[in-house]
């Protein structure tokens, strides 16, 4: 199968590259080049220094941070600080990356007052995290929040400019970016493989669950369903295009989930690019309990010269381009997205989701949930 899939897409017809040479390389595409034009750190960490981290809550995608600390070198696990009052931390200390030294705090700004700390993961009940970030960021502590960075337009605009004063890295986890269907995608429109895209659609869908946590109740402690789970979606959506999205028309509702009325369980939302073309979305919390995986993300550009589609239930990106030519893209290698975020402030690398990346793309979100709130068209 990979041979007929490699002999498919040498036949293709050369542009700016061949795709003979854009086939071949993909399964090898390096980060520096998935990653172009992201910025570094202002503040490098020198590379044999043991870094220090802490971790702030364990809402939303803690393991991101957690997992990968056991697997790295000269990085510990400093502290953690409870989410909430009381709770019960048997889970962290049977996690592989909490050790006898880890320290347990009942609250952030304990912790930040008492530990000296590198880095620090933002993991709050979501319209919390802007706050935290905030403090850390007070201390000099770079900064892997979960998203949206903030669920205001006020906290953000907060968030950003404390960020920009303090000198430190903010990040935000939107590890979507790390996995090898989109590497493999964005390397592929970057090489012409499409032509310019013109139409780009995508999806985001996830089970409810048997209950959500309490905060996804109210707006105003939720966020919104277009920030938390539309973010991914509009992040992969540009970054794998490279188009700008110039404005936004939306609509999001509840209906099959009455008792969490601030989580809307379905959203569409409509774009005009920068280019003229558009951009469509659609989102929902309504997938079966039966599926056979949580999420079931999907992307689909088409460009003057082809069309590429990405199926995350299948780990597969396919292309046809105009010709008619059909081929399975072969994939580079997963990327560890916090290792990702420790080796940019060490200086070895670039970010996959830069300080500049984090507020914007959650900017673009709220103006898309503000679209959707109003009824009318928002200028990005």
């Amino acid at each position: 199968m990979k041979n007929q899939i490699r002999d498919s897409a040498q036949s293709f017809n050369p542009r700016a590259i061949s795709r003979r040479r854009f086939f071949g390389c993909a399964a090898g595409a390096s980060l520096t080049l998935a990653l172009a034009g992201e910025r570094p750190s202002k503040r490098k960490i020198a590379a044999q220094t043991l870094i220090r981290t802490g971790l702030i809550g364990r809402d939303g995608h803690a393991g991101i941070l957690l997992d990968s600390i056991p697997k790295m070198e000269k990085i510990q696990l400093a502290a953690y600080a409870k989410g909430r009052p009381g709770e019960d931390i048997t889970w962290l200390r049977e996690h592989p990356a909490c050790t006898k030294q880890t320290r347990v705090y009942e609250d952030c700004k304990e912790m930040l007052a008492e530990e000296e700390l590198d880095v620090v993961g933002v993991c709050l009940p979501y319209y919390q995290n802007a706050e935290a970030s905030i403090q850390a960021a007070r201390k000099g502590i770079h900064v892997l929040s979960e998203k949206p960075a903030a669920t205001t337009l006020a906290d953000l605009e907060r968030l950003e400019r404390e960020i920009r004063q303090s000198g430190v890295n903010y990040s935000i986890m939107l590890d979507m970016r790390a996995m090898p269907i989109f590497q493999a995608a964005r390397t592929a429109v970057q090489h012409g493989a499409i032509g310019e895209p013109i139409l780009i659609s995508s999806q985001k869908s996830y089970k409810y669950g048997s209950e959500r946590p309490w905060f996804y109740k109210e707006r105003r402690t939720y966020g919104g369903t277009i920030p938390w789970v539309g973010i991914h979606a509009l992040d992969y959506m540009k970054w794998v295009s490279g188009q700008e999205y110039a404005q936004v028309a939306a609509h999001h509702g509840n209906k099959a989930h009455p008792m969490s009325p601030g989580c809307e369980d379905h959203a569409g939302l409509l774009f005009r690019l920068a280019n003229g073309g558009t951009a469509v979305c659609h989102l929902d919390f309504l997938r079966p309990e039966t599926a056979p995986t949580h999420g079931d993300a999907r992307l689909r550009i088409a460009g003057k010269e082809g069309v590429l589609e990405v199926l995350e239930t299948e780990g597969r990106v396919s292309l046809i381009n105009s010709q008619g030519k059909t081929a399975n893209l072969a994939l580079p290698p997963a990327v560890d997205f916090f290792a990702n975020f420790i080796s940019g402030l060490r200086g070895e690398g670039q970010y996959l989701i830069s300080s500049d990346v984090a507020f914007s793309v959650t900017r673009i979100c709220l103006k898309a949930r503000e679209a959707a709130d109003s009824g009318k068209w928002v200028t990005l």
